[in-house]
């Protein structure tokens, strides 16, 4: 059951990262398209992550809910829109990643 909420969790982080894109290419919301797209996203991630905070604790699922979102879309920017990609930005990203894990790991057992 608890292995089942952190997948969902991870869902809704990625669910996070395709909302936050659709919003990129939503101009404004004045897309009819990327709104829906945005809509659909953010109600999956929000859903998601309800189920998952009936098993992990509300602190540790909104920061693993919130890092995975930042971190994932920081990473699209720089993939997809030709963001910065400096060392100390991924290695703060990595950061990010460690504190996700880190979370995990201590919920373990």
């Amino acid at each position: 059951m608890e292995s089942a909420a952190w997948i969902g969790l991870f869902a809704a982080g990625c669910c996070e990262i395709l909302a936050t894109t659709c919003v990129k290419f939503s101009d404004g919301f004045r897309k009819a398209k990327w709104l829906a797209g945005f809509i659909l996203t953010m109600s999956g991630s929000i859903f998601l992550m309800s189920n998952a905070v009936k098993v992990i604790p509300i602190g540790s699922a909104y920061a693993v809910w919130t890092g995975i979102g930042a971190a994932g879309t920081a990473a699209v920017g720089m993939i997809a829109f030709e963001e910065s990609k400096k060392v100390v930005r991924i290695a703060c990203l990595m950061l990010i990643l460690a504190g996700v894990i880190g979370l995990r790991l201590s919920a373990a057992g």
